[in-house]
């Protein structure tokens, strides 16, 4: 056994826990800054959870910009995907879509209160890194539309083709707020082709977010169904039931 570079994979893996361990308190301080797990006290706190997924995702020490910008998003995710799921009226969620489509700070006073304090937040963080050629606005809008398409689905008791709901879910799973904000964040400069690349939806991206809303569904499936005292989206396995029942 060569000691030294066993010394020298200690002292490099105590350096790499310690970077880690430095952007978590970056991370848990912007998270209790927004003031989200005491005003949605329903929705799901994974701040912890979102960062050991990006340290999978981007584990290179080099990446620390990527895996904190990943981890913010990865909660607002959660907490937006909450906000449609599990609380308030289909109204609210109907205006609360129309504000993230217009992106106007001004018009939040239409919200309820957690509705403000979750719209702050996503629109401090978009604002925060300030990706004009990212269009981040219309990408966030098409993940809000999603989940109120699942809502509506929800709040009328109707059950849509498994095509219908892929079509829907592929937004919905939000692969391509994930993937763009991602690749944004580790790649400069930023070249033209590659936008165009991503405002396509290749089918690597597409197949890649329709294993994802699958596995997804597959592992919440028995929650959702045995949760009768909440109205939960529509799943991909209700879909299939409906049409091999038909």
């Amino acid at each position: 056994m060569n000691l030294i570079l066993l010394e020298l994979a200690k002292l490099d893996f105590n350096i790499v826990q310690a970077t880690y361990l430095e952007e978590l308190k970056h991370v848990s301080r912007w998270w209790k800054r927004t003031c989200l797990a005491e005003k949605l006290p329903f929705a799901r706190d994974r701040l912890v959870e979102c960062f050991f997924w990006n340290i999978g995702v981007l584990f290179e020490p080099q990446y620390g910009f990527s895996r904190i910008h990943a981890t913010k998003l990865n909660v607002l995710i959660t907490i937006v995907d909450d906000v449609y799921d599990v609380h308030g009226t289909l109204e609210e969620r109907e205006l609360f879509t129309f504000i993230i489509e217009r992106w106007d700070v001004n018009a939040i006073k239409q919200l309820p209160d957690y509705m403000q304090i979750c719209y702050l937040a996503l629109n401090n963080f978009v604002n925060e890194m300030a990706y004009d050629v990212l269009k981040e606005k219309g990408i966030w809008t098409d993940l809000c539309k999603a989940y109120l398409e699942e809502a509506k689905w929800c709040f009328t008791g109707y059950t849509p083709t498994m095509e219908e709901y892929m079509k829907n879910a592929l937004i919905s799973i939000s692969a391509h707020v994930i993937l763009s904000h991602s690749f944004f964040s580790v790649t400069n400069p930023i070249e033209k082709e590659a936008i165009q690349c991503l405002e396509k939806y290749p089918d690597v991206v597409r197949w890649s977010a329709t294993i994802l809303r699958l596995a997804d569904d597959l592992a919440t499936s028995w929650i959702r169904m045995h949760a009768a005292s909440l109205i939960w989206p529509t799943l991909s396995i209700s879909c299939l039931m409906k049409s091999t029942r038909q």
